[in-house]
């Protein structure tokens, strides 16, 4: 899977803002064209001690409902962790770990925020605009904004509210479970970032393509055979 090369990585604090910044007024936010039919879920895990990263990406069909491939990768990460500047450290091993698919997602999803950031450009919101691929931020907690508490059905939510603004919606997806954290990234809105990943869910509190994924790169980090 190719990606478009839209800035460095490797720049210091008041750049990567200013890049977060200018990207923010590139994203589109509207349903995608045509329904998905393949479905992507990514996460990223490191240890506590060193600057090992590592990547993983599954790719699931939506009918039938099956795994159709699984990609990862690890490299050293040097920038630090600053909190709103995430994608700066994660989004390289994950892209590498993209570039290695062979089937080409419809939709991503991603364990993070998408627009629901402090400037409008979490990981998930970043991601798509390199990959110039619909996405999805599906984070088990919040990073910015204000919402009162759903109901404790599946499917109920409430509007995530930052400087009067919606940007993300708190979803239970599973009965009295705790809500996870919607938003859209790219080329996604915000009705269609909650049907999707209700869609995805599977009996588990996160979407299957980011608990797969949760799963394998955590495997793949502590040096255990990946699950088939």
């Amino acid at each position: 899977m190719n990606y478009l090369k839209l800035h460095p990585w490797k720049i210091g604090y008041t750049r990567a803002v200013l890049v977060q910044q200018a990207l923010r007024k590139r994203l589109l936010l509207a349903p995608p064209a045509t329904a998905p039919r393949l479905i992507a879920g990514a996460d990223a895990s490191y240890g506590r001690r060193g600057d090992l990263f590592y990547g993983a990406v599954v790719v699931f069909s939506l009918e039938p409902w099956r795994l159709v491939e699984r990609a990862f990768a690890r490299g050293r990460v040097s920038f630090p962790y600053i909190p709103g500047l995430l994608s700066f450290r994660e989004a390289p091993i994950l892209l590498r770990a993209f570039k290695k698919l062979k089937a080409v997602p419809d939709l991503i999803i991603f364990d993070s925020q998408g627009i629901a950031h402090p400037r409008g450009l979490g990981l998930a919101a970043h991601m798509g605009l390199f990959l110039n691929t619909p996405t999805i931020g599906c984070a088990k907690s919040r990073l910015v904004g204000t919402y009162r508490t759903p109901g404790t059905r599946t499917g109920c939510r409430t509007a995530l509210i930052h400087d009067g603004k919606r940007i993300g919606t708190v979803v239970r997806t599973r009965d009295g479970i705790k809500p996870v954290f919607v938003s859209p990234g790219h080329l996604m809105d915000h009705r269609g970032a909650v049907r999707w990943v209700l869609r995805c869910c599977r009996g588990y509190r996160l979407p299957e393509p980011t608990r797969y994924a949760h799963i394998l790169v955590n495997q793949i980090r502590r040096g255990v055979r990946p699950m088939g």
